[in-house]
């Protein structure tokens, strides 16, 4: 992997544990790691649903693979600018040399 490749910061949030007496989770996610990434390509696709044509753009993020960042799994998200991304798949590429993270912007209503 040539690491001059990796220009992107991102951060991996990490899922909050904290259930209210309600059953609900509650407070923030917690900052797991940040590291150095590639936004390696964009894969799109459009779906119909009820009429209305949308389009789904799924995003790699390409990693080294560290003690660190084999530990993350799809529950954590991922975080680069004010974007927030959520995990679909981790892939692992060569024997311990890089990690993908197939992800999709999260869309806050």
């Amino acid at each position: 992997m040539n690491i001059g490749f990796l220009d992107r910061r991102i951060s991996f949030y990490a899922p909050s544990n904290s259930i209210n007496s309600y059953g609900e989770k509650t407070g923030n996610d917690t900052l797991y790691a940040t590291v150095w990434a590639a936004m390696d390509h964009k894969s799109a696709s459009s779906k119909m649903d009820q009429e209305q044509e949308s389009s789904i753009n799924n995003l790699v993020w390409r990693v080294r693979s560290s003690t660190t960042t084999r530990a993350i799994t799809p529950k954590y998200t991922i975080r680069y600018g004010s974007d927030s991304y959520e995990i679909l798949a981790i892939q692992e590429v060569g024997r311990n040399s890089e990690l993908h993270f197939v992800s999709r912007r999260i869309v806050s209503e």
